[in-house]
């Protein structure tokens, strides 16, 4: 049976504050538009039963890279699973439906599977070593046929179906990279969703571990706003307080338009992986400013990484900043449908002299990290 998973279930994370009541300058920004709609409606209701998929091999449990963390030219639109470097794990199905499509390049996902589901969700297995008894019988023909061997070809329900828990391929590190399992789920329309939102597949993590973070970023954003003065991009290493409390070791000066970015990362205990936070909220006083949450991407939306990672620090060695505020043009649907310019902190709304910012983020499984400090909101004449 199919089970419909709705928005309101999906966004009910872990560590969701009470901030965004009547008074929040989320609510008060707040307006949906034509765009809006496009960006979340296919979302809104996950036609799939969540609980129904299991984890893909049994390698490990470690996670080396998170859904939508960067690359160069893409957010990655799945999860990383360790083989510790070796080859020849079992790959099982996830749920049970039929081998829809293989995939082979010498770059890339090199050899890959995608098994549709009845729901017509779909599950995607790829840097494979080889495939399974039939499946890699008739893939081998068909590249002796084509005398080529690339091969990218669209399967008949009836020729491969499927089990949950059938072993369908072998990990390994064909394509791009060490070898690894990287596993994706799709909705029907191909979009990309979190394989971490599925119960199954996140209860196997073992993550004690809060996020940490390591740098933040204040960008003026026109010509007459200023960081501490200066109408240049200001970051700055934090300072730990304590175990998952961060601080700034100076209040900083604003004037203007002023988007934040954060350079943080998470980790599942004492696992050299570090990998991307799941959640950010922004608040100043108490009221909540921002939030994101990584839980699906357009398929059309993947590429533009530098809406979501800051462009002008990236060409820098100082590391991948995630913008806290939404700009222009940003198509992610990430930000819980807040429109164009939230998270922004405009000076002027705010009464001149020092507020509290706090800047919280969370894993997947809730664990939760922040920092707290002061801004000092003021004309530009005041520095």
């Amino acid at each position: 049976m199919i089970s419909i998973i709705a928005f309101a279930f999906m966004s009910s994370s872990p560590g969701t504050t009470s901030e965004n009541g009547p008074g929040s300058r989320v609510n008060r920004d707040h307006v949906t538009s034509g765009w809006i709609e496009q960006v979340y409606t296919p979302f809104d209701t996950l036609r799939t039963d969540l609980s129904d998929y299991i984890w893909p091999t049994n390698a490990s449990t470690v996670i080396t890279s998170s859904f939508a963390d960067y690359r160069r030219t893409h957010l990655h639109e799945g999860i990383d699973i360790s083989t510790n470097n070796l080859k020849g794990y079992p790959v099982y199905a996830s749920r049970d439906g039929y081998v829809s499509r293989v995939f082979i390049s010498r770059r890339g996902y090199g050899k890959m599977l995608t098994v549709r589901h009845p729901d017509g969700f779909v599950t995607m297995y790829a840097h494979l070593q080889r495939f399974m008894g039939p499946i890699d019988e008739y893939v081998k023909m068909t590249q002796k046929r084509t005398k080529r061997y690339s091969l990218e070809t669209d399967l008949d329900p009836s020729m491969f179906p499927v089990s949950k828990g059938d072993v369908i391929a072998y990990t390994g590190n064909t394509g791009i990279g060490a070898a690894h399992l990287h596993f994706e789920v799709r909705d029907s329309s191909f979009n990309p969703i979190n394989p971490l939102l599925l119960p199954h597949v996140a209860s196997t993590l073992n993550d004690e571990v809060p996020p940490e973070i390591q740098m933040v970023a204040f960008t003026p954003l026109n010509q007459s706003s200023k960081v501490l003065g200066r109408n240049k991009v200001w970051s700055v290493d934090t300072k730990k307080e304590d175990f998952a409390s961060y601080t700034l070791s100076q209040p900083v000066k604003l004037s203007g338009s002023i988007g934040i970015s954060v350079r943080a990362t998470d980790r599942a205990d004492v696992l050299k992986y570090k990998t991307g936070c799941y959640r950010f909220e922004v608040s100043i006083d108490g009221q909540l400013l921002f939030s994101s949450a990584k839980n699906y991407i357009l398929e059309s939306e993947a590429h533009p990484v530098a809406a979501y990672y800051d462009k002008s620090l990236l060409r820098t060695t100082r590391g991948k900043f995630e913008k806290l505020y939404v700009e222009s043009g940003n198509r992610l649907p990430f930000y819980n449908r807040l429109p164009e310019g939230s998270g922004t902190i405009e000076t002027s709304e705010f009464e001149p002299g020092e507020h509290v910012l706090k800047i919280a983020t969370w894993d997947l499984s809730g664990n939760e990290s922040t920092l707290t400090t002061i801004l000092v909101m003021g004309s530009s004449s005041t520095h």
